[in-house]
């Protein structure tokens, strides 16, 4: 389920695609997610753009009405994506989970290389690794990336709590 109000991000969370879902790092509770993302170099389209990080998503153990909704804007650096949804929060803190979550690690290369052949690429090389940890995301709006990252989690954390 998502709760945006806004068309574009409505738009990119139903157009993001998660082609690898980390089957390891996932402790009960406790996440450790790679991820790789890449989306359309928005002032070149026909070239890719890889954002690399880490999310950790933890149980958040102090409750209050300002802990409970993290938003995009304290997690990521304003300064790289859309000002629209800097004070978007998860979607899934909308369906009363108590987490906490933080980026780790957070890098951004561009490549030459179409999108989809990136992408593809750099699915092979994870198969090739057989990395099972790191998540590959396609994200279809880099300005909109936070929101690509807010339906990978959502994913996980719908199978995790489907369980």
């Amino acid at each position: 389920m998502n709760s945006y109000q806004s068309e574009t991000s409505r738009e990119v969370f139903y157009n993001t695609k998660i082609l690898r879902k980390p089957i390891s790092g996932i402790i009960s509770g406790y996440h450790q997610l790679p991820y790789i993302l890449i989306a359309p170099n928005e002032e070149n389209p026909s070239h890719a753009v890889e954002i690399n990080g880490k999310i950790n998503v933890s149980p958040k153990f102090l409750i209050s009405p300002q802990a409970l909704q993290e938003s995009f804007g304290e997690v990521f650096d304003p300064e790289t994506f859309d000002k629209e949804i800097q004070g978007r929060v998860f979607s899934f803190v909308h369906g009363g989970r108590n987490l906490k979550v933080e980026s780790e690690f957070f890098r951004i290369n561009n490549y030459e290389d179409r999108p989809e052949e990136h992408l593809n690429r750099v699915n092979d090389q994870l198969m090739q690794q057989e990395n099972t940890r790191t998540g590959l995301i396609f994200g279809p709006r880099l300005q909109y990336y936070p929101v690509s990252i807010d339906r990978f989690l959502s994913e996980i954390l719908d199978r995790e709590f489907s369980i």
